[in-house]
Formats: structure tokens, C-alpha cells, sequence
């Protein structure tokens, strides 16, 4: 007779363990962390800013925001994530958990989990995302457990004061009052600020699209001119926000272009075909060229005029330093306007 094994049951909580945590509270909690998150990104990057998540979803950052500035690219915001998994890997709560009541804790004996599990715990909140049925399921889950809690052991319980960490047990003194109250207050304070700014309280826009001309000088490869180019260096309006005592202004400099607009009395020539490129001479030799069809209206003897072409910002940074540039009309097969810019004409063409 074969006599199968017993396999050990599920940990089961003693009489006096804390509560598991209403998802409303993890909610909240999950909102305050954000917040803090958030606040310190706009303050040390700018509206702009790609914030870090302990509750990561796929909605993250400004929408639409190509440009935007992830966190990690900032020391301080790689510290204040470290320094809240540590919070909540060695005391179970971070900042906003505090206030809510709540703590996050190991299934297997009720005491906070470190800070590997808490950030494998996060990582693992990339699986609730989907749907947002894992950060659902403590719902109707027994354990009232995501799918992060299941894959690092954790649970969440309603408490202020979880059991010390194994690693501080030795030196951690009784709980007291005054000493909860303190900490409690300290986190309040920690999650008014990150609400405080995480909100815009006022946002003002000064100017439009704006544009400085950058000198294109003719370069005698045409003996009679009867085009004109203007060079220029483009770009939109200056935002100022202002939340608590702290302003950001966001100027768009960034993402400024070249535009390059020629005019031409035409003759008695041929219009069809009409054309204007430009050639970015690069330090090392290489040549980036740009070019774009003009329409075929107008008649002779008249001043013709077309929208500019551009040549986005990010194209001339990759050019490097030094790079010079040559733009030329072509009209019925020759050029009847040439002029020559470089790179410190653009770079002195800033907004003032």
C-alpha cells in the first residue's frame, strides 16, 4: 500500500494578525504614492516628464509627448524610487501606504518583505496592467492578492505598525504612540506635497510660433540673382506653471526647425518642375540634402512666393558641429538662387 504525501497547507493567520486590506485603501494608497511620484518629477524635470510607478499601468506619461524626459535619466528620481521600495521592502509601508493603513507583508510569516521582493513585486504589477484585472482581482481573490502578490509572495494587510523586518527586529523599540504619530505625520506631509505637485494651480502661455531669421549669404554661384531665400529659425509659445511655491516654464527652443522660404520674379521661363534644395555639410565631409517641389502657378513678371521647407532641429544636432549649408532655387532646370549659412548663425538665432 503506497501512502501519498501530505503536502503542507496554506499558512494560516493567527487569531490577533492584522486584517487583510480593503482594495479601497490600496487604492488610495496606490494614489498617494503616485502623487509623490509625480510632484517630484514635474519639479525636477518639467512637465515633460516620464514619472516613475510602483503601480505601473500602460498609460504612462504625457500623451502624445514624443520628447518626453524618462525618470531614470534623473539621479534624484532613481534615489526617490529606490528610497520608497526601501521604505516599503524593510518597514512593509511606503509614504502613501502609511496614511492609508496599510502595509505590504510575506504570505509565509506576516513580516515585510525586503526590498529584491518589493521590486520584483513591481516588475510583476506589469501583468495586472492588463485590463486592470490584476490590480481587480483582490476583489474576489481570498487573499485579496494581485497577480504581483501571488508571483512574490506578499499579501496586504490594514495595519500602521507591521512587524520589524528580520533585519531590524534586534534594535527596533516598542511601538508608541508618540512615536506612530510621528511617522504618521511625516508621511501625511510627504503625500500633501506630492498632491500639491502633481496639481497645476495655474499654467499661462506668452507668445506664438515665432520665427528669427538666420543670415543665408549668397555665395556667387549665380552671376544675376532673381531669388531670394530667408532663413529661419522657428519656434512655438513659452509655458509657465506654477504649483505650490515652485514655477517651471517649458520654452519650445527645443523644438524649433529650420525653414527656408524663397521668393523669385519669374520671366519668361518655364515654372514646371520649379524646385529648391538645401545641402547640410556635415564636419566629417558627409552631405545631408533636403529637398521639395514648388507648385506650378503663377505667370511671368510676378513675385511667387511658396510655403517654406523645413529642416527639423533634431536633423541639425545630428549633423554635429561645424556643419555648413548651401540652399538653392531651381527653376526650368537652373538655379537662379543660391546663398550659404552655417551652424553658429543658427545656434546665435535664439529666441530672446
Amino acid at each position: 500500500m503506497t501512502v501519498a504525501p501530505v503536502l503542507p497547507a496554506d499558512p494560516v493567520a493567527p487569531a490577533d494578525a492584522p486584517p487583510l486590506a480593503p482594495w479601497s485603501r490600496r487604492v488610495v494608497a496606490a494614489l498617494l504614492d503616485g502623487s509623490i511620484l509625480g510632484g517630484a518629477t514635474w519639479v525636477v524635470l518639467g512637465a515633460g516628464g516620464l514619472a516613475p510607478d510602483l503601480t505601473p499601468t500602460f498609460t504612462q506619461g504625457p500623451a502624445g509627448d514624443v520628447d518626453a524626459v524618462a525618470w531614470f535619466t534623473s539621479p534624484w528620481l532613481v534615489a526617490l524610487l529606490l528610497g520608497m521600495l526601501a521604505l516599503q521592502g524593510w518597514t512593509g509601508a511606503t509614504p502613501g501606504k502609511r496614511v492609508a493603513g496599510v502595509a505590504v507583508v510575506r504570505v509565509s510569516d506576516g513580516l515585510p518583505a525586503g526590498v529584491l521582493v518589493s521590486g520584483v513585486r513591481v516588475v510583476a504589477h506589469v501583468l495586472d496592467a492588463f485590463l486592470m484585472i490584476g490590480y481587480l482581482r483582490p476583489l474576489w481573490h481570498e487573499r485579496r492578492q494581485t497577480f504581483a502578490d501571488s508571483i512574490a509572495g506578499t499579501v496586504v494587510i490594514q495595519t500602521r505598525e507591521p512587524p520589524a523586518h528580520p533585519w531590524f527586529a534586534p534594535v527596533r523599540h516598542a511601538p508608541s504612540a508618540l512615536g506612530s504619530t510621528s511617522v504618521s505625520v511625516l508621511a501625511l506631509a510627504a503625500c500633501a506635497l506630492g498632491v500639491g505637485f502633481s496639481i497645476t494651480s495655474t499654467s499661462t502661455s506668452t507668445g506664438s510660433s515665432w520665427e528669427s531669421t538666420v543670415p543665408c549669404v549668397a555665395d556667387g554661384t549665380v552671376a544675376t540673382r532673381s531669388a531670394v531665400a530667408v532663413v529661419s529659425r522657428t519656434g512655438g509659445s513659452t509655458t509657465r506653471e506654477h504649483r505650490l511655491w515652485i514655477s517651471r516654464t517649458t520654452d519650445s527652443d527645443e523644438e524649433s526647425a529650420l525653414a527656408v522660404r524663397w521668393t523669385w520674379t519669374a520671366t519668361d521661363r518655364d515654372l514646371v518642375g520649379a524646385f529648391y534644395e538645401t545641402d547640410i555639410r556635415r564636419a566629417d565631409g558627409s552631405t545631408m540634402e533636403v529637398s521639395q517641389e514648388l507648385p506650378s502657378t503663377g505667370s511671368a513678371s510676378e513675385v511667387l512666393g511658396v510655403a517654406p521647407a523645413t529642416i527639423e532641429a533634431d536633423d541639425l544636432q545630428n549633423a554635429g558641429s561645424g556643419w555648413t549649408a548651401q540652399t538653392r532655387l531651381v527653376v526650368g532646370g537652373e538655379v537662379v538662387g543660391s546663398c550659404t549659412f552655417d551652424s553658429a548663425d543658427w545656434d546665435a538665432m535664439r529666441r530672446g
